[in-house]
Order: structure tokens, then sequence, then C-alpha cells
């Protein structure tokens, strides 16, 4: 052993490399095919272990979610608060209620106030009882034809309280 420490050692000593004899000129192309061998049965175990190792490893897929679902936003007339509505089926109403003054008999008592209804202050009246009709009914302007029995009979009620009054 030398005093020095191995690190500064001229030629590292190997004890499992073996050094080709000059004398033999075979043994250098063993030494060379054993060489080539061993290098080829590391790359074959380093792919083994590569596939090892993606097989592990689980698929992984690419995901792409939907577009989100965006629902258009329409805007749209509100056609129970339209004054034109409002305003024919009050005049509607008005006709019809002075025909029924004029023809039906359940209607006689109303017709002491037939001149108010005709004047400029019927078109009001009639107005507020199909406002209150459709508020405490819970209907809309444009189901009052359909509801014409019970928008008689309500605005016969109506007519009759303040003919009393």
């Amino acid at each position: 052993m030398s005093s020095y420490p191995s690190a500064f050692d001229p030629v590292p000593i190997n004890p499992q490399v073996s050094t080709p004899t000059p004398s033999d000129p075979f043994s250098q192309v063993a030494d060379i095919a054993q060489q080539q061998v061993a290098q080829q049965q590391v790359a074959q175990q380093q792919m083994a272990q590569q596939q090892v190792v993606q097989q592990a490893q689980p698929k992984t897929y690419k995901y792409f979610p939907a577009p989100p679902l965006i629902t258009t936003y329409s805007k749209y007339q509100d056609v129970n608060n339209d004054p034109n509505l409002q305003h024919t089926e009050t005049l509607y109403f008005l006709d019809k209620t002075l025909d029924w003054i004029k023809y039906d008999k359940s209607f006689k008592k109303i017709s002491k106030i037939k001149r108010h209804l005709k004047g400029t202050n019927g078109y009001e009246i009639i107005y507020k009882i199909l406002k209150l009709f459709i508020k405490r009914g819970n209907t809309n302007w444009y189901d009052l034809k359909i509801q014409e029995s019970l928008v008689k009979d309500y605005i016969k009620h109506k007519l009759n309280k303040v003919v009393n009054n």
C-alpha cells in the first residue's frame, strides 16, 4: 500500500477487469464482444424497467368538458300590463254592461245609474271593477272574455252595492 490516497493513483486498480495480453490478438476481440453483450444486456434491462414503469402508471385520458349550457334570455312583453289591452277590455265590458242593463231583467235595479255609465265616469267605474276582479280573482286581463259570465255577475254585484248605498 502506498502512503498517499487512492484518488491520486495514476491508474485505478480494478480487480474485475483483466488486462489483455498483447501477445493474444483474439483476446481483444473477445473482450469487445463481451463488452457489447454487456451493453446489450444493460439496454434490455433498462427497457424492461421502462416498460414496468409504463405499465404501473395508469393510462391518462384527456378530458374535454362540454361547453356550459347558456340558455338565451328572451325578454317578452307582459301582455297583462299592456294598457291597450286594458283599454279594449274595459270598453268591451262597458258596452256589454249597457246592453245587460237594457236587455237583462237581473240588471233592472242598476238602470238607475245607466246615465253615469254612459257619461265620462262610466269608463273609470268599469275599469276599477275589472281591476278589482282581476286582483281578487287572480286572473289576467286577456282571460276576461273567457270568464264573461263571472265578470257579469261581479259587475252586477258591485253596481248593486253602489245603487243600494
